[in-house]
């Protein structure tokens, strides 16, 4: 199956240039101009890949980085004329796959864009071969990412479906809020906020959120997910 390129870039004339060579290499491609459309086009073009520039008209590249993540796990190219290491690592850190400085050589990017999907795909593909994590009541599809307890389905944000499987995977380990911020990719220090989430993920789950049976509290440490009766076990 042809894999779909999204390439969110400002610079008409770089944009066609990709363009050309993205499908010279047997991609489809489709290119936006300004973040917003980069985001839209995220969710109505399911690419498989993104190409995104750090400068854009209306949301630096950064912030259209960080946002992607919360929505997918797809390889993101940043390209960016910054020269300065520490924005390569703030790129990094925001979720891009990749950083590729302008200007730079389509061949190179063609084969770190080979890499990155041939990466990912084995990834997807390793995902899918468990399926399915069960714990006393609770069912998480790892596929469709849902969650079901007594075989109800339980509506939860993606943040909340990353906090229970993370608390779910390993029932009994405290998780600091600490851990819970750099997993979630919360700001440093935004420890009110986990507890927020937590709050949250109580009412969704818990028959009685002020007096939590699944998600206890280890004071003054963090969260764990209480389930001594039975044990995780994974179906693919």
């Amino acid at each position: 199956m042809t894999k779909k390129i999204l390439v969110v870039e400002d610079d008409e004339n770089l944009g066609n240039l990709l363009q050309l060579y993205l499908i010279k290499d047997g991609y489809e491609v489709r290119i936006e101009t300004s973040g917003k459309l980069g985001l839209d086009a995220l969710v109505q073009y399911e690419p498989d890949a993104i190409i995104l520039d750090w400068t854009l008209p209306d949301i630096e590249g950064i912030e259209i980085c960080r946002q992607i993540r919360y929505q997918s796990d797809i390889p993101i190219i940043m390209i960016s004329s910054r020269t300065d290491e520490l924005d390569a690592v703030l790129a990094l850190e925001m979720g891009a796959t990749e950083y590729i400085r302008k200007p730079f050589g389509f061949r190179e990017l063609l084969t770190r864009l080979r890499l990155h999907l041939k990466r990912y795909e084995k990834e997807q593909q390793q995902q899918v071969r468990v399926s399915e994590l069960v714990i006393g009541p609770f069912k998480v599809d790892l596929v469709m990412f849902k969650v079901y307890k007594e075989e109800v389905e339980i509506p939860l944000t993606k943040r909340e479906f990353k906090l229970l499987l993370h608390l779910l995977e390993q029932p009994g380990d405290i998780k600091s809020r600490e851990d819970i911020i750099e997993m979630l990719d919360f700001t440093k220090g935004d420890k009110r906020t986990v507890d927020v989430h937590i709050r949250r993920l109580r009412e969704k789950i818990e028959e009685q959120p002020s007096s939590p049976k699944w998600i206890k509290t280890k004071s003054g440490i963090g969260y764990y997910f209480n389930d001594k009766a039975q044990e995780v076990s994974y179906n693919s």
